[in-house]
């Protein structure tokens, strides 16, 4: 398994991913392959890093934006997905090292994210020495 940066070439393979992970469970979203692509736009964004795993093909990939803040800079976690088949195999775990690695040289002092409380992707986070906040909530306010 090779993890490495995301490059502008990269995107068509992590937009199929997406599409595939999100519209399977626990999310049952309807993604496609071009909704996707355009959900991951955050490549052309100021401070974006990515990292990339791949074998003989494209299996998984984290991505995000290196933002400043009063005590340094954090890093948002925008997105996050492993091929459904390759999920619970340890992946996602080593994409987060590689992830804390580049950061570290970037001189990132943490990561922050948003999901779901109840699905496996917050019990994924925890495992991997995620918090979460008790100082700070996620709002949402729908606009109909």
């Amino acid at each position: 398994m090779k993890y490495r940066n995301i490059e502008k070439e990269d995107l068509e393979s992590c937009a199929n991913i997406y599409s595939e992970v999100f519209s399977a469970e626990p999310w049952s979203e309807s993604w496609n392959k071009q909704m996707a692509l355009e959900r991951l736009h955050f490549y052309d964004s100021k401070g974006f890093v990515g990292v990339i795993a791949e074998s003989d093909k494209k299996i998984g990939f984290v991505l995000g934006n290196i933002e400043p803040f009063y005590y340094g800079s954090i890093f948002y976690l925008r997105e996050m997905c492993v091929v459904v088949s390759m999920q619970s195999k340890g992946l996602g775990s080593k994409l987060l090292l590689a992830l804390e690695s580049d950061l570290k040289k970037r001189s990132v002092k943490s990561i922050y994210l948003a999901t779901e409380r109840n699905i496996s992707a917050s019990h994924f986070y925890l495992k991997n020495s995620f918090s979460v906040s008790e100082e700070t909530s996620f709002y949402e306010k729908k606009i109909t």
